[in-house]
């Protein structure tokens, strides 16, 4: 515990009076960090799932085949772990790199709802967005800066990984571009959503 001894000058009436010394004992408080027991079962498995529902809409920005989809879903998972792993010293993205067990996903149908290919390609962006939205959202209302911080870094790195994992527009790994303009597109989307 810190100690600060205060005189004052008797001359100025706001001061502490120069006869009187005062000690006052400074705690200094740390920010606690977050850890699993303070979501519910709901906010964890939300917390848990984003980064694999957002692999997915990377993916779905600019479909590249089933290959390509397998890559850029296993780039997101690999951004996530490297994303966590980076965030030393923040408790809570330890504990979510621990927790082995398989989060619940979301219903697909609720993320694509109704239409054609192509709306509901549209509506499970949004859905993504909204989930990724809600998430950083929890966070901020229960974590520290520090671990919301490190949530959002990790989130943009499971993005951009699944957008790097697979070229687009190549046959058979030839020619194409890495991150194609939809992808970058929705790079930039995710960008502003986690205002980074």
């Amino acid at each position: 515990m810190a100690a600060m001894e205060l005189v004052g000058d008797d001359n100025d009436p706001c001061s502490i009076p120069a006869h009187r010394h005062h000690t006052i004992n400074l705690k200094v408080v740390k920010n606690p960090m977050t850890t699993k027991a303070a979501f519910s079962t709901d906010e964890w498995n939300l917390l848990r799932s984003v980064p694999a529902i957002l692999a997915a809409g990377v993916s779905t920005a600019d479909p590249s085949g089933l290959f390509g989809s397998l890559k850029e879903a296993a780039g997101g998972m690999k951004g996530m772990v490297d994303g966590l792993k980076e965030a030393t010293g923040v408790e809570l993205a330890q504990a979510i790199l621990e927790d082995r067990s398989m989060p619940g996903m979301p219903d697909p149908k609720s993320l694509l709802g109704e239409g054609n290919r192509e709306e509901q390609m549209a509506n499970l962006r949004k859905a993504t967005f909204e989930q990724v939205k809600k998430s950083v959202d929890l966070l901020g209302s229960k974590a520290t800066p520090e671990e919301t911080t490190a949530y959002k870094s990790m989130l943009m790195k499971v993005a951009d990984a699944a957008a790097n994992a697979s070229k687009e527009g190549g046959f058979l790994g030839i020619g194409g571009e890495r991150v194609s303009a939809a992808e970058q597109n929705y790079l930039d989307e995710l960008k502003g959503v986690l205002i980074v």
